[in-house]
């Protein structure tokens, strides 16, 4: 404890939304982002499912922050994705499952990350979404599946693209190994953002293509 006091106070811990220093070297956001974030956000269980309406199916898809009403939103992901913030994605995971609540979870059989294709893993060191995943099992117990559905593909970014390049850019993307893994399985989806949607439709299209499942999305954000 007085090893951790004494390096916070020569390397301060900054909150993942602001960046302002944090006291307790043990919380990951301040308080205000804390207040701000997390306990003032609620499960969106609609905007998701209107999104994706008439493109594919899905069971249920839900969000936590919009981008368009909360500050703080697009750091906190940059924090977690470029300044490997590990502990602040499975921190924000599990406490927006508690919000959700158990019955959001109760027919999940299995939870799959949106994969990373292994050269852009290799570089990043890990996968957000694998993060989020841990999180919702900490919290509920429910098996990670990180290998049946794989990228195929190294794609390029899609952060300045629009919602057309977005689509042809993954469309063809992923691959399923095992297609008997997930017979007949409810299948929830991860990613850390929802802007399009394109990704997280291309990874389900997939997935329903070759196998019998249903699917539900959850993503952190919404932009």
């Amino acid at each position: 404890m007085l090893f951790n006091n004494i390096l916070n106070l020569f390397y301060p811990k900054l909150c993942g939304a602001c960046s302002s220093i944090i006291i307790n070297c043990a919380d990951e956001l301040c308080l205000n982002c804390e207040i701000h974030l997390v306990y003032e956000s609620v499960p969106n269980t609609t905007k998701i499912m209107k999104a994706l309406r008439g493109r594919l199916e899905i069971e249920n898809g839900v969000f936590f922050i919009d981008f368009t009403k909360k500050e703080g939103v697009q750091q906190v992901l940059h924090s977690i994705k470029y300044q490997n913030q590990k502990k602040l994605a499975i921190y924000l995971a599990e406490e927006f499952t508690k919000k959700l609540g158990a019955t959001f979870f109760e027919t999940i059989d299995v939870i799959i990350p949106v994969p990373l294709h292994p050269k852009k893993f290799k570089i990043r060191g890990f996968n957000q979404a694998d993060l989020i995943a841990t999180g919702i099992s900490n919290c509920f117990k429910i098996p990670v599946d990180t290998s049946t559905l794989q990228r195929k593909q190294f794609t390029e970014s899609q952060t300045k693209k629009n919602r057309i390049e977005r689509w042809e850019n993954v469309q063809n993307a992923f691959e399923v190994k095992d297609k008997t893994t997930l017979h007949k399985k409810h299948i929830l989806l991860l990613d850390d953002v929802f802007t399009t949607g394109a990704t997280l439709e291309a990874c389900i299209k997939t997935l329903q293509k070759e196998v019998d499942c249903k699917c539900s999305i959850l993503t952190l954000a919404r932009a």
